[in-house]
């Protein structure tokens, strides 16, 4: 594989942005009524894992439906007001996934995500995935534990069936798409590699793909240790460029240019390592000369990203 000159290790340290004054406060004020607990679930039975057809998101109210739990990470969740009125039978569905560090509700505080959940008819999943690298495992050198769960694993064996069972979304053959941004895009990569077929599209945004070319990053290194001595971990199935051949999931890809936490070729190689192992593969790169490392640009995007995760698959 290829090695990136123009990545430095140094420029690979996720640090938390300062979250912005909200846009519209006034949605993040609804009354929310609590969804039932897991033990509480009558509506929906572990054998039903065939959505109605009627396209009712079960145990949520229109609007926000904030804290809810599973294994004791909260996550969000956001029915627009159409849905509930009219339900869709795919249920479309966006899980959102913030940055390195960045609390849940940053997408929604900086950007006008809701607005576009409302026109498109999205319901928003937003799990609170803090300090996480998306990882499969963890090994007996791992510093960085996020939970008692890697955070993929988590997602793949915790988080999506639980979805399923309590609200019937993230069915098979439902409209599951991703959203993410930095190690958060990571995540809709690696996602979309552990659970092929789930999601129909996704969207990266200002991701890392491919630790190996910043050997000496502290977060890598704390969770797979050092690269020198376990090249095979960082390389392996954690490593979403070194999958490229398994590729399938619609992928919209942009970067800032001028990104001075994630590299901009950690995208564009990413992008390439795709085409060349897939010549058909339906994925799309938008490099931003000029754009940093920030939710106006991110923001700035997501125009782009529903109208690419809304088509039809």
């Amino acid at each position: 594989m290829a090695k990136k000159p123009d990545i430095s290790p140094s420029q690979v340290q996720r640090s938390p942005l300062p979250i912005q004054a909200p846009k519209q406060p006034e949605q993040l004020q609804q009354k929310v009524i609590p969804v039932s607990t897991d033990e509480n679930l009558k509506s929906v039975q572990p054998s039903q894992l065939k959505a109605s057809k009627d396209g009712v998101v079960m145990n949520a109210i229109a609007g926000w439906n904030r804290n809810l739990q599973v294994k004791d990470v909260y996550y969000d969740l956001y029915l627009p007001p159409q849905l509930k009125e009219n339900p869709n039978p795919q249920r479309p569905c966006l899980v959102v996934l913030p940055g390195w560090d960045f609390p849940r509700t940053s997408w929604v505080e900086n950007t006008n995500l809701v607005d576009f959940a409302d026109r498109y008819g999205y319901v928003l999943l937003l799990p609170e995935m803090d300090k996480t690298l998306y990882a499969s495992t963890y090994h007996p050198e791992t510093t960085l534990k996020w939970h008692s769960i890697p955070g993929g694993e988590f997602i793949k064996t915790a988080f999506i069936p639980t979805i399923q069972k309590r609200h019937q979304l993230l069915l098979p053959g439902q409209h599951n798409t991703l959203l993410g941004l930095s190690t958060g895009g990571r995540g809709v990569a690696l996602l979309a590699l552990e659970n092929p077929g789930l999601f129909v599209a996704g969207a990266s945004l200002s991701g890392d793909f491919s630790q190996e070319n910043t050997p000496e990053d502290r977060l890598m290194t704390a969770l797979y240790g050092p690269f020198s001595q376990f090249q095979s971990r960082w390389l392996g199935r954690d490593n979403p460029q070194a999958r490229a051949a398994e590729w399938t999931m619609p992928l919209y890809l942009s970067h800032g240019t001028a990104d001075d936490v994630v590299p901009e070729p950690q995208s564009r190689l990413f992008f390439n390592a795709i085409k060349q192992q897939q010549s058909s593969a339906v994925v799309e790169y938008h490099p931003v000369a000029g754009a940093g490392h920030d939710y106006p640009y991110w923001g700035s995007q997501l125009e782009a990203v529903f109208k690419f995760i809304d088509q039809p698959r």
